[in-house]
């Protein structure tokens, strides 16, 4: 079939060339000349498809390098600009715990030295309430030191380890603090219970049943035992109840700091730590 076809289509070819060159002498155009071109179109596309082809692979081929080169030098680009962004992160970390350490030393009333410290676990079930933090003996941090923001008490530090250690919270049905009603100053405990650490909650009992007590009454450290700095915030009066012998009553305290949102604490480490006591009171 090739070479039947084949002569055929050169004979076609040169009169396809001929008529075109002679169109293009006396700018007419017959019958003959208008078919032969609707004939010739095929092979003009053909030719042109051919010729695109040729160049692209051309350009793919010898525009590789540069290509290449373009690709490394973005991805360069985009490796610095995260550096960047890492920085400016942790500026903007560095200034906000910057902030908070000023706040708390404005708010009290001792000149406390401080040791920043991120919230690398936390195990918040039924039975306890701990966080670990991710600085330990190491950065100077002993048993029984007092763990804080600057929106209030988070707990205090019950295990150390060289690189870590962990803070019993004051959620905890471990922890112990001599506390008072800011507004009044009447005194008593607060402590962890179990029917309240499931909610986030914790109580301040030993209250004496006719106090003065209102919802909304801030609780605070009353500064005796030893471990917990006087004036510190625990947290709040959600509301006021009798004690089950009718003697005396208890406020049921929304803490100061969410422990599920916390990433940050202070520890003071330059606090009075009682020689005979196991972190309470």
């Amino acid at each position: 079939m090739r070479s039947r076809w084949f002569p055929a289509l050169v004979i076609a070819c040169i009169a396809f060339l001929g008529v075109a060159a002679y169109t293009g002498i006396t700018g007419g155009a017959t019958g003959l000349v208008s078919g032969l071109r609707s004939l010739a179109v095929p092979a003009q596309r053909a030719v042109t498809h051919t010729a695109v082809g040729i160049a692209d692979t051309y350009n793919k081929y010898f525009n590789y390098d540069d290509l290449v080169a373009e690709r490394d030098s973005l991805k360069k680009q985009v490796d610095e600009l995260q550096q960047q962004l890492l920085k400016s992160e942790d500026a903007v970390s560095e200034n906000e715990s910057l902030r908070e350490m000023l706040s708390l030393r404005k708010n009290s009333d001792e000149d406390f030295t401080y040791e920043t410290a991120e919230v690398i676990a936390r195990e918040m079930d039924d039975w306890s309430t701990t966080l670990t933090i991710d600085v330990g003996a190491n950065g100077g941090i002993e048993v029984n030191d007092c763990v804080v923001t600057a929106g209030g008490l988070v707990g205090y530090v019950s295990d150390v380890q060289p690189y870590s250690a962990t803070v019993t919270a004051m959620t905890d049905t471990e922890t112990h603090v001599a506390a008072m009603i800011s507004r009044t100053r009447e005194l008593g405990v607060a402590e962890g219970d179990y029917q309240l650490m499931s909610d986030g909650k914790l109580r301040i009992s030993y209250l004496p049943r006719e106090a003065d007590i209102v919802i909304g009454d801030q609780v605070i450290t009353s500064g005796t035992g030893g471990i917990f700095p006087k004036g510190l915030i625990i947290g709040s009066v959600e509301s006021v109840k009798t004690e089950s012998d009718g003697m005396s009553s208890y406020a049921v305290i929304q803490p100061a700091v969410s422990l599920t949102d916390v990433r940050q604490v202070f520890i003071i480490v330059d606090g009075a730590h009682p020689e005979e006591e196991d972190g309470n009171e």
